[in-house]
This record gives C-alpha cells, sequence and structure tokens, in this order.
C-alpha cells in the first residue's frame, strides 16, 4: 500500500503539496509527467529501459500560468492549464461559466508581482459545496 506521499512531490514554483503525477510505459520507453493542479508548473521526463535500469533520455520543466477545472452541470471534468498568459476573454468565459452558468470548478491565474497563483473564481474540489439528500 502506499502513502500520499508517495505519490505526490511538492510544486517547485507555488510549493502546493500536492502535483498530479501521470506515468505510462509503452516497451522500452517510459515517461513521467508532474504538473501542479494550482499553477500548472510541468515537469516531464522520458526514460529508456535497459536490463531493468532506467536511463534518462529527455527532462524539461515549463513555468505555468494558471489553470482552470471545469464541471458542467451533471456532467465530468478534468485539469486544463496555461502555458502562456490567457486572454482576457478567455478569463471572463470561464468566470461566466462558474459564476453564473452553473459549472462547478476553479480558476487560478498566476500573478508575476506577487510570485504566487490566485484562485480568480470558483472553490477548488467543491469542498465547501454541499448537495442536499432528497428523500
Amino acid at each position: 500500500m502506499y502513502e500520499l506521499s508517495d505519490m505526490h512531490e511538492k510544486c517547485r514554483q507555488c510549493g502546493f503539496d500536492y502535483a498530479r503525477i501521470d506515468c505510462e510505459r509503452w516497451n522500452k520507453n517510459s515517461a513521467r509527467r508532474a504538473m501542479c493542479p494550482v499553477c500548472v508548473c510541468t515537469r516531464h521526463e522520458e526514460h529508456q529501459w535497459q536490463n531493468g535500469t532506467s536511463q534518462l533520455v529527455k527532462r524539461t520543466e515549463s513555468f505555468g500560468f494558471g489553470a482552470y477545472r471545469l464541471v458542467p452541470p451533471g456532467g465530468f471534468s478534468g485539469y486544463n492549464a496555461f502555458h502562456s498568459i490567457p486572454s482576457a476573454d478567455m478569463i471572463e468565459q470561464i468566470k461566466d461559466l462558474l459564476l453564473n452558468k452553473g459549472w462547478k470548478g476553479y480558476l487560478t491565474l498566476w500573478d508575476v508581482a506577487a510570485n504566487r497563483a490566485r484562485l480568480v473564481a470558483g472553490t477548488p474540489l467543491q469542498k465547501f459545496d454541499h448537495q442536499e439528500k432528497s428523500e
């Protein structure tokens, strides 16, 4: 059994404790991506495997500009990332879905001056939303 501390790592941009880690393997190659769901700092590594040992082939790390998660009414969601500064129109469209159209999720943007991510709209993980049970 794995501990939560074995399944995450601290973001190197904003310090958030639970960066998402995705791994995949095909034949003698594998890849690992760690992405922060708050600021979207992303690190990608590719490895080749020989005799049970991996050799790092490529490593990249990119700065993040914020993230959003949109859950349509009655639907499923995924995280989305800004790898460049989003346009004002894009920000307003996401805010409209979250604040006026009944979508759940959140929008964060990287504040360069403060050197941190800021929550612009919504609630991460909807931890304060309660659904009434009907009987």
